[in-house]
């Protein structure tokens, strides 16, 4: 089952929230500028959730992978943890994904630049896993 979380800035729809503009995008140390897409909270069949962080960065090249690993935990340590924490939800992963262009959860897009990487929550720290 997947769940969708609101925070103040997300409008909940009934299959899938798409989030526009900067509001609660963190700033990185890429520089890359950032667009929160959706976050979904997904419950697994081991009873864990899931936090699913998607965000659109549309000047994303596939050389980029090196210019922005850095990011990653950065974002999930100061920007999704707290963010997740100040709506009581504490899951045992967080999914961080980058990708050039807004792609519906779960539909494949060969010709887009993806990254995705993730974290596993150890009393309260990221453990960067490979995903």
């Amino acid at each position: 089952m997947t769940r969708l979380v609101s925070f103040s800035f997300v409008a909940l729809l009934a299959v899938a929230t798409t989030v526009r503009g900067q509001e609660g995008a963190p700033t990185v140390p890429s520089g890359l500028d950032l667009t929160l897409y959706e976050l979904i909270l997904e419950d697994q069949p081991d009873g864990q959730i899931w936090a699913r962080y998607r965000f659109v960065a549309p000047d994303l090249k596939q050389e980029d992978f090196d210019r922005v690993a850095g990011d990653f935990p950065e974002i999930c340590a100061g920007y999704a943890l707290p963010e997740l924490d100040s709506q009581g939800a504490h899951p045992a992963m967080i999914v961080l994904s980058y990708a050039d262009r807004p792609i519906p959860f779960g539909e494949a897009a060969p010709d887009a630049v993806q990254f995705v990487e993730s974290f596993r929550i150890d009393q309260g720290a990221c453990i960067w896993e490979v995903y």
